[in-house]
């Protein structure tokens, strides 16, 4: 059976609502580094593109390009670009890869991760490697768990740095 497009677009949307969580990483402060940190960020649809790179139609190769406002107790703080890519979708499973660049005035974090879903069930959570910094946050290390609210474009994050 053949994924639909409006699976291919829930399965993009949900690529980059994965992806947008990674950009509240960059409001940690550094003395926080052993405590996690737990933060809420709600994606910009409309800055999200979808490119139909693989077989016409949902297929491994399709890629979400995101560009989202980082926010902190509903205050925008900086943005996150990234990208994720489908690697396998089928009726029963999609399967994904993301990374993200998260820009404040003060430094930069980079994330990546995958994820592994039901694409009838949607996304409901991930946990991603934070993989590096600039500025303030050079030599960021650590993970990010993300989870969804189902029926919302909010995700509510827990970051913990080492």
């Amino acid at each position: 059976m053949t994924p639909s497009r409006s699976t291919r677009r829930a399965a993009l949307t949900a690529a980059a609502l994965t992806a947008g969580a990674a950009s509240a990483l960059a409001v940690l402060p550094s003395a926080a580094a052993d405590q996690p940190l737990r933060l809420t960020t709600v994606a910009v649809p409309d800055r999200n593109t979808d490119l139909d790179l693989g077989e016409p139609g949902p297929s491994a190769g399709d890629t979400q390009v995101f560009l989202d406002d980082v926010q902190r107790n509903g205050r925008t703080v900086g943005s996150s670009a990234g990208s994720c890519t489908i690697v396998t979708l089928s009726e029963s499973r999609l399967v994904g890869a993301c990374t993200a660049t998260v820009t404040l005035p003060e430094g930069s974090l980079t994330v990546q991760g995958a994820f592994d879903e039901d694409p009838a069930v949607g996304p409901t959570s991930f946990v991603w490697a934070v993989t590096g910094g600039t500025g303030r946050y050079t030599g960021a290390a650590g993970e990010v768990t993300g989870t969804l609210r189902p029926g919302t474009d909010t995700i509510d994050l827990e970051v913990r740095l080492r």
